[in-house]
């Protein structure tokens, strides 16, 4: 039997697992009785679009969504005071079957001391409604509130893949249990409430801090900001799996939702750079979940000094952004290190490197963080990663130093580098060597007997025999002079070295540019 006396547009129904919306109540052309138009949950389970024999009685968003069923295969409703009583209450028929379910696996186990350690405790603690603290009616066909003095602890509530489909009746909830905390609405789907609804159902929700909403079919930012105004104390608020896009820069989302700390939308649609900005504004979010979004990029300011932090995300410490296609993530390291307070970032690898490098990449672009990927980050890790970093951008660096607006730029782009720099130094050290390589050394070369000199440059691997030829022309000796004698001048010591086998090259002496040749 139905509770309702009529059923009306927008009441959700079960057939077995399959789960509906009322889109029609009426008759039809040629048949008896009264029929019930269906859109179903499942865009598959229906057999057309709310047309039936050319009339169109309702409006399926998928073609295959629509049935016509008869009301006598409807689940029966139940009121959540009926559905907990059923789950949690042990009545003596109950007990009678615990009893001979226990006698049956003594038999089976051939244990006949067999028995469930606390099973007095969980029926005496069942059998109070007053004890109760979390409650779980899920795929219940609950559809009403129904009677909840009872339940004066009761803190969380599933209802999820019920039929609730009024947001009067779940304020109702709210209203009737002062001490609840947290609903998990899952799997619903609700008839927006009219205007002047929200603000008298607000003062029902007041005590409600947590709110699940997966897969409700939402379809945008701005209906949950409506939705929202109905829940001042709103601190917790799960939308993942629904139909979100575009957030709105309004400033009505940010007075409701101006107490929420945590925000899941993962696996939405919440994919451009403007969206995920606008949610920044949120003054109190301190966990953001965007798993599975679609995002390519993250951007916050283009504005920012290196040594500044944007004015968005001020209270965000957690962000989640795994599944996401991330066009430069080393772009999107810098854009994070904006972030004030940010401390744990989740994300996939960059399947271009190792993982080793994209945890280098993080730990040291990021200054405040303490966790990636849910594993801690030591002071170790952070300076080698900071250290990895300074070595990798020391040639950019090299390249625009000497140019003031270009060296900002870099700064902009690399936040990290000024302040690794101020700690580790400057990184000339790994820059490459840009000196040319050259084979030529310069020599003096010192008439010892007329105190003549001349400058000469030279292969560093010439011979001793060519260099004495090279003396002889060099200054106008006769051809017929005998073999001069070298000799090396080391200033340092003060001494001369001779140099007395032709054959050898310079290297050979280690001599050097500059050095003096001294012949006789």
């Amino acid at each position: 039997m139905i509770l309702q006396n009529h059923l009306e547009h927008g009441v959700r129904v079960k057939v077995g697992q399959h789960f509906g919306t009322v889109r029609y109540v009426g008759e039809v052309p040629n048949t008896e009785g009264e029929w019930i138009g269906i859109e179903w949950d499942d865009p598959e389970r229906g057999k057309h679009s709310g047309s039936v024999n050319g009339v169109q009685y309702f409006q399926t968003r998928s073609p295959k969504a629509g049935s016509m069923i008869r009301s006598e295969k409807l689940a029966k409703f139940q009121t959540l005071e009926q559905a907990i009583t059923e789950k949690y209450i042990s009545t003596e028929d109950t007990l009678r079957l615990d009893s001979e379910m226990i006698r049956a696996v003594q038999k089976q186990l051939h244990a006949p001391l067999f028995e469930i350690v606390g099973m007095e405790k969980v029926g005496g603690k069942q059998s109070n409604l007053q004890q109760l603290v979390d409650v779980s009616v899920r795929y219940c066909p609950v559809n009403a509130a129904g009677d909840l003095s009872s339940f004066v602890n009761l803190q969380m509530l599933d209802v999820s893949s019920t039929l609730l489909w009024n947001w009067t009746v779940v304020a109702s909830i709210a209203e009737q249990i002062p001490t609840l905390q947290e609903l998990n609405l899952s799997n619903n789907r609700f008839v927006d409430p009219y205007e002047e609804q929200i603000s008298m159902l607000a003062q029902k929700f007041q005590n409600i801090r947590k709110i699940i909403l997966r897969s409700c079919a939402l379809g945008s930012w701005s209906e949950v900001v409506r939705l929202a105004r109905m829940w001042p104390a709103i601190e917790y608020l799960s939308l993942e799996q629904n139909e979100i896009g575009y957030v709105e820069d309004e400033a009505p989302y940010i007075v409701a939702l101006s107490r929420l700390k945590h925000l899941d939308l993962q696996n939405n649609s919440v994919c451009d750079v403007e969206s995920v900005r606008n949610l920044g504004k949120l003054p109190a979010l301190e966990e953001l979940l965007l798993n599975g979004n679609g995002i390519r990029e993250v951007r916050f300011s283009e504005d920012c000094p290196h040594n500044e932090k944007v004015d968005l995300f001020r209270q965000l410490r957690t962000i989640y952004l795994r599944e996401n296609p991330l066009q430069d993530q080393c772009s999107t390291f810098n854009e994070l290190d904006k972030l004030a307070r940010l401390e744990h970032v989740t994300l996939d690898p960059d399947p271009s490197v190792s993982y080793e490098e994209t945890v280098a990449r993080i730990v040291g672009s990021i200054a405040g963080l303490c966790m990636f990927n849910r594993s801690t980050i030591s002071e170790k890790l952070r300076r080698d990663s900071e250290c990895d970093m300074w070595k990798l951008y020391a040639n950019q660096w090299a390249e625009v130093r000497n140019d003031a607006q270009r060296l900002k730029a870099f700064f902009k782009s690399h936040r990290m580098y000024p302040r690794v720099m101020e700690r580790l130094g400057s990184p000339e050290q790994f820059l490459p060597d840009t000196r040319k390589v050259t084979n030529m050394i310069h020599l003096q070369l010192l008439n010892e007997t007329t105190a003549e000199r001349r400058d000469k440059k030279v292969p560093k691997r010439i011979n001793l025999h060519t260099l004495q030829n090279l003396i002889v022309k060099l200054f106008g000796l006769p051809d017929s002079t005998s073999s001069l004698r070298l000799y090396l001048l080391d200033r340092k010591r003060k001494v001369r070295i001779p140099l007395e086998n032709h054959g050898k090259s310079l290297d050979f002496y280690s001599v050097e540019d500059n050095d003096t040749i001294v012949f006789e």
